[in-house]
């Protein structure tokens, strides 16, 4: 009995939504959201560069709302929109179409993106990062391509980059390219988070100009980013940049750069920064240790782990543990992905040990934790480091009571097939 009225509704709203008055046509574009009918996208998107900017907004957030397939050419057309407001939310529905959760899409008329930390989702805005077997559409990424070096402000080119980013959109490489050779330090700073998130080393060297800019935040970036993608000529310059700045932040992000690639000329570093009073610095002794993966380090890091009181600085010294061949600490860099506070430095030291078999086996039965958390976030580290024999441990969670687990652990098994595992 409710389809003829849910349907004759949505023939009202759509006459409404060519009303003369800008209200009438607002309110349709909010109704229209509210049916949860996909059909209503088709209508909706006729509106989309209505002459009222009220009405174009109620028709953006109508659009996120129902977060389909078609919804993402009218959602295009908007960013392109003359006003920022509208640009900026847009960009963000585009976001959330592959990252639900993105945008607040509550029904209170509250619509926000994400911007601090969002709780079993992901850390921060920062690390938000879509699946790896999500594909954006490539109108997408042209759209958002064409949006950071061409967006009429710096706010609307700086969200493009930050929603490439997020969307590892390895196409736009060449986009972001050109706005990391701006002169806008937002623009800059965002670009380089993207292409930490993009993952293409290639870029590397591209940038290594950027560890001498002359803003703080850029050389934090800059340093950062260089070292989640292991460019090795930028050794020297972070190696000068830990030993001769005075800022601590900078130090901190050069040490942490050079962490993720350890060499004989830089241990020693790692080594006189176990027991700094600065834990950023501590954090990233245990990590470039451990990676180096000298036995003759282990007595060290033990030690530094008996007396160390802060859980992020001991989850980095048990990723070092485990890179020495102790299984022991693995409980407690497990125990933490239930954690809202450290799962975000527990998974990623889980994903990256995993690529080792014998990390693999010893993770085996925490899969099947009675932990909740513990088993989603698991499926996603096996997904990521896994090979052809996890697919038969992930194959049981498909059966898992939590409907969010058996998802997880779906997309981990595609994954998987992804690589050819």
């Amino acid at each position: 009995m409710l389809l003829p009225v849910v349907a004759l509704a949505s023939v009202e709203a759509e006459q409404q939504l060519k009303d003369p008055d800008p209200k009438v046509r607002e309110k349709a574009a909010r109704q229209l959201g509210q049916e949860d009918n996909p059909a209503n996208v088709t209508i909706l998107a006729t509106a989309v560069q209505d002459k009222d900017e009220k009405v174009r907004g109620a028709v953006v957030k109508s659009l996120i709302r129902l977060g389909t397939p078609a919804s993402l050419p009218p959602l295009s057309t908007a960013v392109r929109d003359g006003i920022p407001e509208i640009r900026l939310l847009a960009i963000d529905g585009l976001v959330n179409f592959y990252l639900p959760g993105y945008v607040d899409t509550g029904f209170g008329g509250f619509f926000r993106s994400v911007s601090k930390k969002v709780e079993g989702l992901f850390t921060d805005v920062d690390t938000a990062v879509v699946p790896a077997d999500v594909k954006p559409d490539p109108d997408v990424i042209r759209t958002l391509g064409l949006t950071v070096n061409g967006a009429p402000d710096t706010q609307t080119r700086v969200r493009a980059a930050r929603a490439l980013g997020i969307l590892r959109a390895q196409d736009a490489v060449p986009e972001l390219l050109k706005a990391a050779f701006s002169d806008n330090v937002d623009l800059i700073n965002e670009s380089l988070r993207a292409f930490g998130k993009i993952q293409d080393v290639s870029v590397g060297q591209r940038i290594l100009f950027l560890l001498n800019y002359p803003q703080k935040s850029v050389q934090e970036s800059a340093a950062s980013t260089l070292g989640v993608l292991r460019t090795e000529a930028a050794i020297p310059d972070l190696t000068r940049m830990f030993q001769n700045q005075d800022d601590k932040d900078v130090r901190a992000a050069a040490l942490d750069a050079l962490a993720f690639m350890p060499t004989k000329d830089t241990v020693g570093l790692f080594a006189k920064s176990l027991d700094d009073k600065d834990k950023r610095l501590r954090t990233s002794a245990a990590l470039g240790l451990g990676r180096f993966g000298d036995p003759s380090y282990l007595g060290a890091l033990e030690r530094a782990e008996g007396a160390e009181k802060d859980t992020g600085v001991r989850l980095a010294l048990d990723f070092a543990l485990v890179k020495e061949s102790k299984m022991d600490p693995l409980r407690e860099l497990v125990s933490n992905l239930s954690s809202r506070l450290h799962r975000g430095e527990a998974r990623p030291y889980l994903i990256e040990l995993a690529r080792d078999p014998k990390v693999r086996e010893t993770l085996v039965p925490y899969l099947y934790s009675k932990d909740s958390d513990i088993r989603r976030n698991l499926c996603v580290v096996f997904g990521a480091s896994g090979d052809s024999s996890s697919v038969s441990y992930l194959d049981v969670l498909l059966r898992d009571p939590d409907p969010e687990i058996a998802n997880e652990a779906g997309r981990a098994i595609r994954i998987l097939h992804m690589r050819g595992m």
